[in-house]
């Protein structure tokens, strides 16, 4: 993975810098994010969360100095597996019951991006640890959507912080 480290010191870095102003703006706007009602904030800060970390972990473990592209695969595919099942039962509990700010339509396309994602995640893992094929530039593609997608939702969620603060 050392031709790759530029790459992932640059993504790591920049997950861990949004991952750190969306924890302060969720942390500044804790009434409007954790109060009844604002269920969709909620789901909308966890996803960003969860994005970012992914990105950080799987910057952070490519980073990792020595380890072969296999031990790579498994342990990310170990990790990624359960971050996916956590954001299918989101994803399955935004479509079964939208709050009343969410319709199941911006439900899919809001969690679309991180299933394409954690999907190119898992695809180059299994392959990785399967010695199937050193997938890294699927690897570098999935943080790079798993990025994108994590500032979309968070912009999202400051524009519902903002609106929540005009209506007071």
């Amino acid at each position: 993975m050392q031709p790759w480290f530029g790459f992932y010191a640059v993504i790591g870095a920049a997950a861990a810098t949004l991952l750190g102003l969306l924890f302060v703006a969720v942390s500044m706007n804790a009434a409007a994010m954790l109060g009844v009602g604002h269920e969709t904030a909620k789901r909308l800060a966890e996803q960003a969360f969860q994005n970012y970390q992914a990105v950080l972990l799987i910057s952070l473990l490519a980073l990792f100095p020595d380890m072969n592209t296999s031990t790579f695969g498994l342990v990310t595919i170990c990790v990624t597996t359960v971050w996916a099942m956590w954001m299918l039962v989101r994803f399955y509990l935004a479509l079964v019951r939208p709050s009343d700010h969410e319709s199941r339509w911006y439900a899919l396309r809001r969690h679309l991006s991180s299933l394409i994602g954690f999907g190119m995640l898992i695809i180059a893992a299994l392959r990785m640890a399967m010695k199937w094929g050193e997938d890294r530039n699927l690897f570098a593609i999935a943080t790079i959507v798993l990025l994108f997608s994590a500032t979309l939702v968070s912009w999202d969620l400051l524009i519902r912080i903002a609106k929540t603060h005009r209506s007071h």
